[in-house]
């Protein structure tokens, strides 16, 4: 990913059906340790495909949040709630945030 764009960034939940559940989105930069949160029904939607058991969804960010994140690693971490109280969490995965050279929002007008 890189900073200043906007990506299109793919959720898969391998195995587990999350379409009840509120889901906890948290992309942490390993250097400052400063947080990005993200709430499922706020900031991204997800679906249950009951052919492969997996919930699937897709979280779109800005050019100001992709400009926060620091170059380097950053550590990825969901943690859901369903609506009787049973809370659960991912693993932590890593993604690289990669710098541009021309820093700050650009626009087309």
């Amino acid at each position: 990913m890189y900073q200043g764009t906007t990506p299109t960034i793919p959720l898969t939940f391998k195995g587990v059906d999350l379409s009840s559940a509120k889901i906890y989105l948290t992309f942490e930069d390993e250097k400052s340790k400063s947080q990005m949160n993200f709430t499922s029904g706020t900031d991204f939607t997800v679906e249950y495909d009951s052919e492969t058991g997996d919930t699937t969804g897709t979280l779109r960010l800005t050019q100001e949040q992709t400009l926060k994140l620091n170059p380097g690693n950053i550590a990825v971490q969901a943690r859901y709630i369903f609506p009787d109280g049973n809370a659960g969490a991912t693993i932590k995965t890593k993604a690289k945030i990669n710098p541009v050279l021309l820093k700050g929002v650009i626009s087309y007008g």
